[in-house]
């Protein structure tokens, strides 16, 4: 992906013009992260959060010494903590890559003095945190009103490249099932 196309992509939520863009693009620093790299511990404040231009990263927390995934963040979405990062309290998530990742980094201070500098990216950042708003209340939602199975499905039908990408009981966890009921799940539906 050109920088041009890295910076396209932040039009998908404001309409900055390629002066603007050119000013706000240096505090977004690139970088690059190996698989299974521990962007977040949990109770750390957070101070970054990532664009992904390439790779999956997974936000989890643990509960009796299990790890729980709690969403997947693939290529052209930011990842992070937000509470953590906008709060400035510590993180109740750990965060980490499952592949090789490509990312553009934010910095708490970083986003702060874009705020100063130009108005707008008030409107890019609520913007970007009104779409995982969404996502997440739908997922919680999901876990409401839909049985395991029907979350299964909703994850296929959505997010079909997660099956493929993510260790099975990585998803199972995500799911709020056991891996052996995932394995149940699959083989029910492949016999349909």
């Amino acid at each position: 992906m050109s920088v041009l196309e890295k910076i396209d992509i932040f039009r998908q939520f404001t309409d900055f013009n390629d002066s603007e863009l050119e000013i706000i693009m240096p505090y977004f620093v690139a970088k690059k992260f190996k698989k299974k790299t521990h962007l977040l511990d949990v109770g750390k404040v957070s101070d970054e959060v990532y664009y992904l231009i390439k790779g999956c990263i997974r936000l989890y927390c643990e509960k009796d010494g299990e790890e729980l995934s709690t969403y997947f963040f693939t290529e052209n979405m930011f990842a992070g903590s937000y509470d953590s990062f906008l709060s400035r309290r510590p993180s109740k998530v750990a965060i980490e890559t499952l592949e090789e990742c490509e990312v553009l980094v934010l910095t708490h201070e970083a986003q702060e003095k874009l705020y100063d500098i130009f108005p707008k990216m008030n409107e890019f950042i609520r913007k970007a945190i009104e779409q995982r708003f969404v996502l997440l209340h739908d997922l919680f939602i999901s876990y409401l009103l839909n049985s395991p199975e029907e979350r299964y499905l909703m994850l296929q039908k959505d997010r079909p490249e997660l099956l493929q990408r993510i260790p099975q009981h990585q998803i199972a966890s995500f799911l709020g099932i056991t891996r052996v009921s995932l394995s149940r799940i699959r083989n029910r539906l492949a016999k349909k």
